[in-house]
């Protein structure tokens, strides 16, 4: 009995000790998190990522002051530890280009399934609707955020077909478009919207965003 007393008074004394260290250690741990699946959170659960985003400040605040006032009654080895996830936070949060990166990454990590998809279309073996809609198989899913694929041009001339990265009518869309015939054929079915912005990043690969 006095053993596990002795580890819980212990425990309890180790995490007051250390409690705004490990506050900055998971403060950096879940920015990432939120900032890595922003597309995803923001396509499926808008007020969870604000309510999270709402949490993480406030805690980044509070982990912050505390730090600057256990800086001034003492400079150790913790506080300063502290003071590096915080930096590391704020420039992770403020300058790193999740966006970009994630895109570029999934782009390589998903490429040969994606190309299966693109074949898969251009051989009719996947349903599409009457707008060009595709619902993709439950094992290809996480190809697009949205579960789903648009088929913008498939034919005898050439492909176009858009993974959805983030799709919002209100404020744009953006999409790894695959494309045969490069950024002419993707302008060319440019049809009811806007391209507002559109880089290539791999040979039939492009960054496209639109105004819808």
């Amino acid at each position: 009995m006095d053993i596990y007393l002795d580890l819980i008074i212990n425990g309890v004394i180790f995490t007051k000790k250390y409690s705004n260290l490990i506050l900055s250690i998971l403060i950096l741990i879940f920015s990432f998190i939120k900032c890595w699946y922003a597309d995803y959170l923001l396509n499926l659960l808008f007020v969870f990522y604000i309510i999270l985003d709402l949490i993480l400040l406030i805690g980044y605040f509070i982990c912050l002051i505390k730090n600057i006032r256990n800086l001034k009654q003492k400079i150790n080895v913790i506080n300063i530890i502290t003071t590096i996830m915080l930096v590391i936070t704020a420039i992770l949060v403020l300058f790193f280009p999740f966006k970009d990166a994630k895109i570029k990454y999934e782009l390589n990590l998903y490429e040969k399934d994606r190309l299966k998809v693109v074949d898969m279309i251009k051989n009719n073996e996947l349903k599409f609707d009457e707008i060009g809609n595709v619902t993709l198989p439950n094992k290809y899913k996480k190809l697009s955020t949205s579960g789903q694929v648009f088929i913008y041009q498939n034919n005898n001339e050439g492909q176009v077909i858009g993974f959805w990265v983030f799709r919002c009518t209100l404020s744009g869309s953006i999409e790894v478009i695959y494309s045969t015939g490069g950024v002419e054929l993707i302008k060319s079915n440019e049809k009811g919207h806007s391209i507002t912005k559109i880089e290539k990043i791999k040979d039939n690969w492009y960054y496209v965003e639109t105004d819808y």
